[in-house]
């Protein structure tokens, strides 16, 4: 079932107490610790991005590795 596949994933990379709460935490947040929360980690950090792309699919649209780097324009 869905529920037990959630319940797998979240026991397995954070645990049960984390899930049982998960929902009542985000409804705590408010958009002041949103915003603080982007301040300290995000904004004005170096980034990384990441896509997987199939080979017959970067073939297709004639990908290169400077379009998928950042470097065309």
């Amino acid at each position: 079932s869905e529920y037990s596949h959630a319940l797998g994933f979240w026991w397995s990379s954070t645990g049960i107490d984390y899930f049982r709460g998960y929902h009542r935490n985000l409804r705590a947040a408010s958009r002041a610790d949103i915003n603080r929360y982007v301040k300290t980690y995000i904004t004005g950090k170096p980034r990384v991005g990441v896509a997987l792309v199939a080979p017959e699919a970067k073939a297709k649209a004639a990908l290169t590795e400077q379009d998928l780097i950042g470097g065309a324009k």
